[in-house]
């Protein structure tokens, strides 16, 4: 073989090598992140946690917001909620965390739990008229310390005899 063989042939023996090394990392990110796997990272779309919750005798399924992040955002941007779902916000500890009705387009219902009671309905609260300032938004505040909060469709509560009281449980 002569010289110039040896070069073309080190060329083909690195592209192969490279092309089986792309193909490699190509299929272990489908693997990782591929269709129908939840990731953490920071970048892309997420898969939102569902679980079902019971209240009273009524099943919801929902959202967990558990992280303040996820609590920041909430509802806020999406034009509506499917029927018998919700969010749920999760607090650390105990507190009168204050909600409201920013960047949503549909009334809500807001159901205050503590240790799996529900203590406190907010019923129907109103999508703000466009172009209300942030400081204008009204701020809803339950009766008392909360660790949980459920955002479901205004008339959820209504329509389901939600009441103070009423146990509260979140399937595993």
């Amino acid at each position: 073989m002569t010289n110039s063989s040896y070069g073309t042939l080190n060329l083909v023996k690195k592209f192969v090598i490279q092309a089986v090394l792309l193909i490699s990392v190509a299929l272990a990110a489908i693997a990782l992140f591929g269709p129908g796997r939840q990731t953490s990272l920071p970048f892309g779309q997420q898969t939102p946690e569902n679980k079902n919750l019971k209240i009273g005798t009524s099943n919801v399924k929902i959202e967990i917001a558990d992280s303040a992040e996820e609590r920041r955002k909430g509802l806020g941007g999406r034009q509506s909620l499917a029927t018998d779902s919700g969010m749920l916000f999760i607090f650390e500890k105990p507190g009168k965390y204050g909600f409201w009705m920013k960047g949503l387009s549909f009334p809500l219902d807001m159901i205050w739990v503590r240790d799996k009671k529900v203590v406190d309905v907010i019923k129907n609260a109103l999508v703000p008229e466009t172009g209300t300032k942030d400081e204008d938004l009204p701020i809803y505040m339950p009766r008392e310390e909360v660790d949980m909060v459920l955002e479901v469709n205004g008339g959820f509560a209504d329509g389901n005899g939600i009441k103070i009281g009423d146990i509260v449980e979140v399937a595993p």
